[in-house]
């Protein structure tokens, strides 16, 4: 355990606070240069984060307009949802059209006569159901030929090809009802009752064929229909409510039959999605150059530098962005070739300007044109994400100048625990230094306290200080 070492003592100087002085008065010129390196690189790390932050923003939103599918987009104009809604992809040709839905597809049901009760016997057999060209059969034996061990055969059969069998029951009694599981008129159901030797009851009461309805024995509650379509007096059928084969990218969702009823539908090119597309690529450079305006401005009034203020990595970019956004595509319209000629130019501060009524134009009169320039390995969106993709990219430009900085602050940290070490060695040799002086101040005065009442006790020297 060290010693516990009292200071100041014997020369009454209060030496704890004069060690502390000297050291800080050591430690101050060293410290302070310290202090401003690392702020100055702290706030070069964090520009540096915040202008690859902006060019990420920028290079991202370069990708919807680079590709050439942002200026394929159709939408559908017209119709009635009530009565049908289309999907409609890249290859779906602008037009004008007529359209009627004159018909659902349905699923096949038919029932038969009223039963007593699910219990009750049917009827012991063979029941072969086939749907759509394939056929399955459930035998019906002694025990198990009531209404619901049908029913239940009939759903657990492994190889049941589309048949739901459900009993309904109203006020007549029960009824065994067989459904199509798809819908559309190749779906029907066909029932062959095969009756057993000593049958339990009539199977055949449970046969229908849908071409010979009247001759069946089960009724038929809704028939087995295709959709059916009428566009620009064109008729299409569909087992389902979807038709996708009458206009090249286009599908129809069927929602409800207005037989006769016409509505006007119409295939537009998505003018508001790219517009919008571009609209988002002007305000995400501008962000972009507000950013870098930031970072390596200077403010003659404030005499204050922006912290990247002549920065060779900013300048680049700024200055590689700026010849981009300059430049022409070429193998173009000479018209349209560059940025200006389709409504957006350059204002102060590097800010981009939109001009809505020219660009929109442009959109109406020449879209090819659009697409053209944005668009391909040649337009301003890959171009421009090719320009800044050097200094974005992982291992770029931006990340070598921020590994740079972060080896410089841990080199600053080791010489902040250099000096601490040092500054202790300091302070122990001043404290070592006071104490001896105290301790010998102290030593002195003692002697001197001596020396002083031994000379009063000498004969003459009382009398002489009376």
């Amino acid at each position: 355990m060290a010693g516990l070492t009292a200071t100041g003592i014997g020369s009454g100087i209060d030496v704890s606070s004069l060690v502390s002085q000297l050291v800080s008065a050591e430690r101050a010129p060293q410290e302070n240069r310290l202090d401003l390196r690392e702020a100055k690189a702290q706030a070069r790390l964090s520009a540096f984060g915040s202008l690859k932050s902006s060019l990420e923003t920028f290079q991202s939103n370069l990708s919807k307009l680079s590709d050439t599918e942002t200026y394929q987009k159709r939408i559908g104009i017209g119709g009635d949802d009530e009565v049908f809604t289309t999907t409609i992809d890249t290859t779906a040709a602008a037009g004008k059209y007529s359209v009627q839905v004159e018909q659902l597809a349905t699923r096949h049901k038919i029932a038969s006569d009223a039963y007593t009760d699910g219990d009750t016997s049917v009827g012991t057999g063979q029941l072969t159901f086939t749907v759509n060209g394939e056929s399955f059969s459930v035998s019906i034996e002694e025990g198990g030929d009531s209404l619901t061990a049908i029913r239940d055969a009939i759903n657990s059969a492994e190889d049941n090809v589309g048949v739901s069998a459900s009993i309904v029951t109203d006020q007549d009694g029960a009824h065994l009802v067989f459904t199509s599981d798809e819908s559309g008129s190749a779906n029907a159901i066909t029932v062959q009752a095969t009756v057993g030797v000593g049958d339990t009851g009539d199977l055949t009461a449970l046969n229908f064929d849908p071409l010979d309805i009247p001759g069946s024995s089960l009724t038929q509650k809704v028939s087995a229909d295709d959709s059916i379509i009428i566009v620009d007096g064109f008729t299409q059928t569909s087992s389902d409510l979807e038709v996708s084969d009458m206009i090249e990218g286009v599908t129809f969702s069927l929602v409800d039959a207005r037989p006769g009823e016409s509505f006007d539908f119409e295939v537009q090119v998505d003018d508001a999605a790219i517009k919008k597309t571009v609209q988002n690529f002007v305000a995400s450079y501008n962000s972009l150059m507000t950013t870098l305006n930031s970072l390596t401005a200077y403010d003659a009034e404030t005499e204050v530098a922006g912290v990247l203020q002549g920065d060779f990595t900013a300048r680049s970019i700024a200055s590689r962005l700026r010849q981009e956004i300059g430049g022409i595509v070429d193998g173009l319209d000479p018209a349209f070739d560059s940025l200006a000629e389709i409504g957006i130019t350059t204002g102060d501060n590097s800010q981009l300007k939109l001009d809505s009524d020219k660009f929109s134009e442009v959109l109406s009169s020449n879209f090819d044109a659009i697409a053209g320039i944005f668009g391909g390995d040649n337009g301003f969106a890959t171009r421009l994400s090719d320009s800044v993709s050097g200094y974005v990219e992982s291992g770029g430009i931006l990340d070598s100048r921020t590994e740079g900085l972060e080896t410089q602050l841990a080199r600053i940290a080791d010489q902040r625990e250099s000096l601490d070490r040092r500054m202790e060695l300091v302070e122990a040799r001043y404290a070592a230094q006071f104490n001896a002086m105290d301790s010998l101040i102290s030593q002195l005065t003692t002697t001197g306290d001596f020396l002083t009442q031994q000379l009063s006790n000498l004969p003459g020297v009382a009398k002489n200080s009376n």
